[in-house]
This record gives C-alpha cells, structure tokens and sequence, in this order.
C-alpha cells in the first residue's frame, strides 16, 4: 500500500463498526492485550471492507482521528438535544448540531456514519475524549470480556452466580459512566457554545443569548426555594 492513501467513508464507516464488533464480542478474551484487539479489529476490517489494504497501525491512526471528531460532535449533538425544543425532531437536532460545529469548530462534520455507529455503543460513550486518557479510546479495556474462543469447562453453579452478579454490577457501573460522560460533553458544548454568542452581534445570537440567561435565572430561583418537607 502507498503511503499516506487517503481513507474513504466506506472505510471509515468498516472502522467504527469493526471497532464496535470487537468491543462488545463477548467470546473475546479477558486478558486481551492492546495489540490482539487490534489484531481482531484488523481482521474483522479486512474480511469486511476488501479494497485497500491497511495495516493495524494505520487503523489505530485513523481510529484516533475518528474518535477525537465524533466525540466532539457528540458533546454539541447532546447540548442540541437538551434545549428540548418543541416540535423538532432527530434530524432537526442532527442538523442544529452540524450548523454548531461548523460555528465553533469552523469545518463541515464529515463522519456522521461514524458517529451514528459509535453513539450506539455504550462502551464508546464512555471512552474519555481528553489526551490523558488517550491510550483508553485507541486500546479498549476488554476487562468486562469473557473466554479465549478455545473450549471452556462447565461453570459451577456458585461461579455461575457470582458472575452474573459480577456482570450485573459492571453493567449498572457502564451504565453511570454513560450517564456522567454525556453531562461532561453536554457541558463542554455549553461552554463552547456561551463564548460563540458572548462573540457574537447578530440578533439571532443575542437573542438566544437571553433566553440562556433567563432558563438560568429560573432554574437558580427554583433550586434555591426553601423546602416544604
């Protein structure tokens, strides 16, 4: 393969899937290391997409573009989607958060089928999107994974409930890592978007401005009411 080929978005699209395929396969092994779990995304990607060749370290690569893009863009998708404004749909929401990256990031979104593919995998939402915690998003922690592929013996049965307790925790605790990193990119596009209109003359932005000020303003007046209990 020549250098440097530039990825398609059907390749992408292979990517983000072979990413998911890989995560969430159940039979893959506990102590699965950085390099085997991209060696079974490489395979997945390969017998998937066919064309170009690409080896595993172009896909780590190109994986770390994608998950930098779709991150951010989730966070202004959510900020989108907390305005809760009537009568708009998905893809009005989807479109609203096109037109916000475009304002704050000053580039077109390209990888909607990425992201569309990712959102839907609870173990991507929680990948952390900042740089400390880079090697987390580009490796995958297989820790919730179970078995090597090869034969396995037969599970007693106090085993067999001490996992599925197991299982249950680690499900309720993705479940919170979820939930905190959505209000974590929430409020990262809420941030992004105030210094956008603090920037900004236009009377749509000033507009929009006033009517943050004014949701806060209840909000604050609402939460600081004495209880009645």
């Amino acid at each position: 393969m020549g250098k440097g080929i530039k990825w398609t978005t059907n390749e992408d699209n292979q990517l983000a899937r072979s990413w998911v395929c890989t995560s969430e396969d159940p039979i893959k092994g506990a102590d699965q290391t950085t390099d085997s779990f991209w060696a079974n995304v490489h395979g997945n990607w390969s017998s998937a997409a066919g064309g170009e060749a690409r080896s595993t370290q172009a896909m780590k690569n190109r994986w770390s573009i994608l998950n930098r893009s779709t991150q951010k863009f989730s966070g202004y998708f959510a900020q989108v989607k907390g305005r809760k404004e009537s009568g708009k749909t998905d893809e009005d929401a989807m479109q609203d958060a096109h037109s916000l990256h475009l304002s704050l990031e000053h580039e077109v979104f390209q990888h909607e089928g990425v992201w569309r593919t990712l959102s839907s995998s609870p173990k991507w939402r929680v990948l952390p999107p900042s740089k400390k915690l880079a090697q987390l998003a580009e490796s995958f922690d297989a820790s919730d994974e179970v078995g090597d592929g090869g034969p396995t013996r037969p599970v007693g049965c106090k085993k067999a409930k001490r996992k599925a307790l197991e299982e249950t925790s680690v499900d309720l605790k993705l479940q919170d890592l979820v939930r905190v990193q959505e209000d974590k990119n929430r409020l990262f596009a809420d941030y992004m978007l105030l210094q956008m209109l603090l920037n900004s003359t236009s009377p749509q932005d000033v507009a929009t401005l006033s009517q943050l000020k004014a949701d806060y303003v209840s909000k604050r007046s609402r939460t600081d009411q004495p209880s009645t209990e």
